[in-house]
Parts: structure tokens; sequence; C-alpha cells
């Protein structure tokens, strides 16, 4: 059987390459090394901690080197050829530089520093590479919406001019196939764009988010069936109105992102002063004392829980970990797991803290240059948006004045025959096109913002909302004008 290279070596961990948690890994490692820890030491001290995949080769390593008596240098060479096969792997290529540096007997706090250093610079050379790419996606998905409203129009309008006996077929394939493409491209938007993780929350806070988003879509499905049922208002108008209890969990879900991100923000000035104190003080609990003497904006209150805790004799370890879950931030958490490892293993803070700040503040400007392109992104699917529907809108009016025409006067011959689209599958077909497009459009604005998932949900609620108003007021503006200026004009007087 003939194996095609590229499809066999291809994989998502493969196209997802801003890995986020090799930086903090790196990070970790040389925060340790600082301590001047041995190679064994290190390695052990590695498998006991949360990163994941680099956890588990660390622990491989530990057990084949000192479980099984083959030395750690083999061992890691070992680890390293079952890791990938790929030789520019991050992972593959760390473990086999390990290996030269302890058989060598160099120092583990140099050899860190520098591949912390190499690391960082690699990931924001291949985060900026996704940002261009990802501008050119966004601008693919702009000729794709733009596109997909003229070709369902354009395809309707030909089945009825044509004479197709399944004009109404033709419309849901093409309504089917439209939103197949559409769907399929912003999934591929969401393989290859960087996830950028924000949220750091348990599964109590979850559960609680959850029941929010359960409740507004119980309470706008609940509405929309009573407004279709009693039929005082346009169906198109009742989406809307549906869809506005969706705002409650998604407009939540936006201040709390602001608000992670301005944790963010002023997190590295506290972690390097944190640092830079507790290399002189040697104590957690006087240190915070010193630094909560600064202002460090709405990270302060979270800073005098995580003092109590310390003075309350809580363990230190615990107490990063409950500041992390305070704040709810992953990029406070993941410096925060650097910071107590390196205190437990007697390393140098004053390092630690000023690389941990660095990294923080490296991929808060990262993220901020994919904000920006968000939000010109985002202003621009709102317009193609409204533009969409408002297409969609007069071509289910010119359906309808189409059919009464050709239903009351004969127009076909034996050259041309007419088959307009029956009003009322258009009626019904209207609330789905709205649905689709703003719930595409939705997604393909959440992925290209990153962070917190829930956001998505204010997304859909706007324009769910826009879509629906701009759809009613292209039917009440079209009503008469259309009715007035073609129908009258082509009726025989009686």
């Amino acid at each position: 059987m003939i194996q095609i290279p590229l499809l066999k070596n291809l994989s998502l961990a493969d196209i997802q390459k801003t890995d986020e948690k090799f930086v903090y890994f790196v990070a970790f490692l040389f925060s340790i090394s600082t301590g001047e820890i041995g190679g064994i030491d290190l390695i052990r001290t590695a498998r006991d901690t949360k990163y994941g995949k680099y956890t588990e080769a660390f622990r491989d390593v530990y057990q084949i080197g000192v479980g099984w008596s083959f030395g750690i240098s083999r061992s890691l060479e070992m680890i390293a050829e079952k890791v990938s096969t790929d030789k520019t792997n991050q992972l593959k290529q760390l473990l086999i530089k390990l290996a030269q540096v302890i058989r060598l007997g160099d120092k583990l706090r140099n050899f860190f520093a520098d591949e912390l250093k190499s690391t960082l610079m690699n990931y924001s050379i291949v985060y900026e590479r996704k940002l261009e790419n990802q501008k050119l996606f966004l601008e693919m998905f702009y000729t794709l919406m733009s596109t997909a409203a003229f070709m369902i129009a354009a395809n309707s309008i030909m089945s009825m001019l044509m004479g197709q006996e399944n004009s109404e077929g033709i419309l849901l394939m093409s309504f089917i196939g439209v939103a197949a493409s559409m769907s399929a491209f912003v999934f591929m938007m969401y393989i290859m764009f960087p996830r950028d993780k924000l949220g750091y929350e348990s599964a109590a806070e979850d559960f609680k988010f959850r029941m929010k988003i359960y409740m507004a879509l119980g309470a706008g499905i609940g509405i929309g069936v009573v407004l279709l049922f009693i039929n005082v208002i346009p169906s198109s108008l009742v989406i809307g109105i549906a869809a506005a209890p969706l705002f409650y969990p998604g407009m939540l879900a936006r201040k709390m992102e602001q608000k992670l991100k301005e944790l963010n923000h002023w997190y590295p000035e506290f972690i390097r002063h944190f640092g830079e104190i507790y290399a002189t003080i040697g104590s957690v609990g006087s240190t915070l004392e010193a630094v909560l003497r600064s202002d460090f904006g709405p990270l302060q209150i979270h800073l005098e829980r995580f003092k109590n805790r310390i003075k309350h004799r809580i363990e230190q370890k615990l107490g990063f970990e409950l500041f992390s879950r305070d704040t709810g931030s992953q990029i406070i958490a993941n410096g925060n797991e650097v910071i107590s490892y390196a205190m437990d293993n007697g390393g140098d803070l004053n390092l630690a803290g000023n690389h941990v700040a660095d990294i923080t503040v490296k991929i808060n400007e990262l993220r901020a240059k994919r904000a920006q392109t968000s939000k010109t992104f985002e202003t621009i699917i709102i317009v193609l948006h409204a533009l969409t529907l408002a297409v969609f809108g007069l071509m289910n009016k010119l359906t309808s004045i189409f059919y009464e025409l050709v239903s009351s006067v004969d127009v076909s011959n034996d050259t041309l025959k007419l088959t307009p689209i029956n009003p009322e599958f258009m009626a019904m077909m209207m609330p789905l096109m709205i649905v689709m497009t703003s719930v595409i459009s939705a997604m393909a604005l959440k992925v290209a913002q990153g962070g917190l998932y829930k956001t998505v949900f204010y997304h859909i609620a706007m324009l769910l909302v826009i879509g629906s108003v701009v759809m009613f007021v292209m039917d009440a503006l079209l009503s008469d004008y259309l009715a007035t200026h073609v129908l009258d004009f082509v009726k025989p007087e009686i």
C-alpha cells in the first residue's frame, strides 16, 4: 500500500505548533536548575509536574534511567527516539541536548537559560507567522461569506427562470451546500489558529456558567415558541427576540474575559517585584507584605487573599494554587507553578521571577496584536452579515412578487417556462438562513479572537438580532414599494 508522507505525518499536534505549555515547561526546568540541582534530581522533580506529554517523557526517562539503571543520558536519548520521528520536534531536541549536557557535566543552569531564550524566540516567531496566516484566512472568509449569499440567490433565480420542476429543492440544496462549506472553513480556521487558553477555572465555576447558558437557551426557546404560536409578529423577527436572552451569559463572559486580560497585564510587574524581594528576604509572608505596599490594580485584592492564606500557615504551594484559582487566569497559573517549584527546590527567585515576567509580557503582546486583527474582522463581519441578510430579504420579497405575478399573468410559453418558488417555503427558509449565517459568523469571530469560548454566545445573540432586524426592515421597506412599482405596472387593466 502506497502511503503519502504528508498525510502519514500530519496530525493536529503537528499543525498546532505554537505550544505555550512547552515555553512554561522550559521556564520550569530553568527555574529549578538555578538551585544548582543535579541531573537526576531535575528529572525526578520534572516527572511530578502537570505539563502533559512533557511530564510523561521525563517520567519515562526517570523510569528507564534510574529504575532500570540504564543511566540518565542514555535514557534521555532513548525517549528522544520514541517521542517523534521529526528531527525538528522541540521536545526531541531538548532531550537530545540535555543528554549531552548531563554526559559532559556542563552546568544545567546555563544550558536551560539559553534554551529558554531560544524557545521563547521560536514561540514568538511561529505565533507572528500564524497571525499573518490568520489575516489571509480571515480575508478568504470575507470572500466566502459574500459569495455564499449571491450563490444561493443566483441558484434560486436560475432555477425559476429555467423552468426547473423542483425549485424549492434546488434552494434547499444550495443552502445546505453553503452551510457545509462555510462550517468546514471555520473548522479549518480552528485547527490552524492559536487557541490562546485564557481561563483557569474549577469544574464548579464551569458548571455554574453552563447553567446560565441552559437558562438563557430555555428562556429563548420558550419565548420563540410562544411568539410563533400566537403569530402576531413575523417569524424573522421572532428569531431576534428569542435570541435576546443569550446576551446575559455572553455579557458575563465578555466581562470575565476583560477582567482576565487586566489581571494578566498587571501580573508581570507583581511577579518580578516578588522574585526580587524574596531572593533577599526568603519568606513568602514577609515578601508579600513588602510587595503589597505597591499597587497592582485589579490584582491587588487577590494578592491580599494570598497573603492572608500564607499568614494563616497554609503551605506556599497550596497558596499559589489557590491564588491561581482565585484569579481564574491560565497565564497567572502557569507563572505561579514555575515560581512555586523554584521556591521548593531552592531556585534563584530573582532570575525565575524576571523570566516569568518576560514570558508573560511577550504573550500579552502577541495576544494584543491578535486582538487588534480580530477587532477589524468583527467590524467587517457585522457589516457583511447585515448586507447578506438584506440580500436574503430582497430575494424573499422578489420571490413572493414573482410568484404572484406568474399566478395572475400567464407569461410562460414553449420557449420560457417559469417555475417560481412557493412563498410559504421561502418564508420558512428565511429564519434558517438567519440562524445559519449568524451561528457560523459568530463561530468564525470566536476562532479569530481566541480566549474564552463562552463569549461566543454574545456574538451569536448580536448577529441573530441584527439579522432578524435587517430582514424585518427589508420586508417592510420593500413590501409597498415593489408591490406598487412592479405588480401595478404589469397587471392588465380590467
